[in-house]
């Protein structure tokens, strides 16, 4: 005899909650275009992969902040990769929308394949983002997970106060472009 006390019968209403959801998503798109965020959330994107690209200038500026930075290649590919995550976490934090976040951040990694392919497709293939994800999830003291996950990285366990340091300082620079930009909230 079949047994019908699995069989699950569903009705329109899970249907009619994504449609819900789809015109939200429309909603929130034309009103972010409508006042002018979304160009802002790509011109904010394309400004710091400019920032990023120049790499001499950025360095220079950070090591006002933090100290010399006479390191590695290694060592400096994995300070970049610190600089655009920061980046990248503090767009998500500060932008209550996340089609504005993820326009940002689209737009900042477009730029950083077309003028920087080569350090473009080594972060592409990096699993660095992982462990800041997870220093990041943990959410205990989030800059000095941060800190320490550089370090680990970096294969040197006394760099856990750069890595916070250099977290600290890029998440205040990141901020105020981005406050700079007058996004309408």
């Amino acid at each position: 005899m079949f047994d019908d006390s699995d069989v699950k019968i569903f009705d329109d209403k899970g249907k009619a909650n994504e449609n819900y959801d789809e015109i939200a998503a429309i909603h929130e798109m034309t009103k972010q275009r409508n006042n002018g965020n979304s160009e802002r959330a790509k011109k904010l994107g394309y400004h710091l992969a400019e920032i990023f690209v120049d790499e001499a200038n950025l360095l220079k500026e950070l090591a006002s902040e933090v100290g010399s930075l006479d390191y590695s290649d290694d060592i400096m590919y994995q300070i970049k990769v610190l600089i655009i995550f920061t980046a990248e976490y503090t767009v998500n934090h500060t932008f209550p929308s996340a089609l504005l976040s993820n326009t940002a951040i689209n737009a900042m990694h477009d730029t950083l394949k077309k003028k920087a392919a080569e350090f473009y497709d080594r972060l592409d293939d990096a699993a660095e983002y992982s462990f800041y994800y997870l220093a990041v999830r943990k959410g205990d003291n989030i800059s000095k997970d941060i800190g320490n996950s550089f370090a680990m990285l970096c294969n040197h366990s006394d760099f856990s106060e750069l890595g916070q340091n250099i977290f600290e300082v890029v998440q205040k620079e990141i901020q105020k472009i981005i406050d700079s930009f007058k996004f309408v909230i």
